[in-house]
């Protein structure tokens, strides 16, 4: 239970590849940080609520001086034994891969605090015969406001379970890393038993994007990552990743994030 649940007031436990099986929730109260998601930059203001569902997928995060922030993780494996018995989670998900921050109103702030509190003073009391239990129902309750916020923002359009799943499924895949070897949507449909064109037709429905912006989105991220470490050479990280030659590797980063490796590289290191 101690392992849980981690309170934190900034991202550097985002540096272990351990919290990869986490999911982080953070409320900005003072300044701006700005980071990177699968290669795409955001920002986080004052008031805004960010969800990491993916943290491996987080790079180049960069606070402010005057940076404050709540910040709470979650063990997907606590999440999953608590999560509210709708269809929200996958719409959700997707978004929040898409963008993770929501500015929150005022009255929306002071619910994330609260619900971070009521979490904090259950795990913090130990005398009850119950905790974990009780602390499950918080949890819950923190997260049907977070889908709350959420479809205020995006609206709540229902998919069925059948679709939801397969795109879960198929995120998970990707999730587990078989994008470094096959980024292929014949490869992905052949493991979910179904065809490729279903695939891509379900991906739209239900994100509204194809399954080829789903594996560009994770392997860009892993390469990004790669592209941050000095001492890999190009012909290195296009091998780690599977591509046929170098140019391919440099044709495929440049398609998505519109610059050279070299030129995202160089953009990132300029300061030590």
């Amino acid at each position: 239970m101690n392992n849980d649940i981690i309170f934190a007031h900034d991202f550097t436990a985002l540096d272990s590849k351990d919290m990869s099986h986490y999911c982080t929730h953070a409320l900005c109260h003072s300044g701006e940080m700005s980071f990177c998601l699968a290669g795409k930059s955001f920002r986080m203001t004052a008031g805004d609520c960010i969800i990491f569902v993916h943290n491996e997928l987080i790079t180049d995060i960069k606070p402010s001086d005057d940076f404050k922030v709540s910040v709470i993780y979650i063990a997907y494996s606590f999440i999953y034994k608590n999560i509210p018995k709708n269809d929200y989670d996958i719409n959700g998900k997707l978004t929040l891969l898409q963008n993770p921050v929501m500015p929150l109103t005022d009255a929306e702030q002071q619910t994330f605090l609260t619900d971070v509190s009521l979490i904090r003073q259950r795990l913090e009391s130990d005398t009850h015969h119950f905790q974990c239990e009780v602390i499950g129902c918080f949890t819950e309750a923190f997260i049907l406001d977070l889908y709350d916020f959420h479809a205020h923002l995006y609206g709540y359009a229902s998919v069925s379970k059948q679709s939801a799943g397969i795109l879960n499924r198929f995120i998970e895949l990707l999730r587990a890393g078989q994008y470094q070897t096959r980024r292929d949507v014949a490869y992905y449909a052949s493991q979910l038993c179904i065809t490729p064109k279903y695939l891509t037709e379900v991906s739209k429905k239900v994100s509204g994007f194809s399954a080829n912006f789903w594996i560009d989105r994770f392997t860009i991220a892993e390469i990004t990552r790669l592209l941050s470490d000095r001492k890999l050479t190009l012909k290195e990280i296009a091998e780690k990743m599977n591509f046929s030659s170098v140019s391919y590797f440099c044709r495929y980063v440049e398609r998505i994030l519109k610059v050279t490796p070299s030129e995202y590289r160089n953009s990132r290191l300029e300061t030590p």
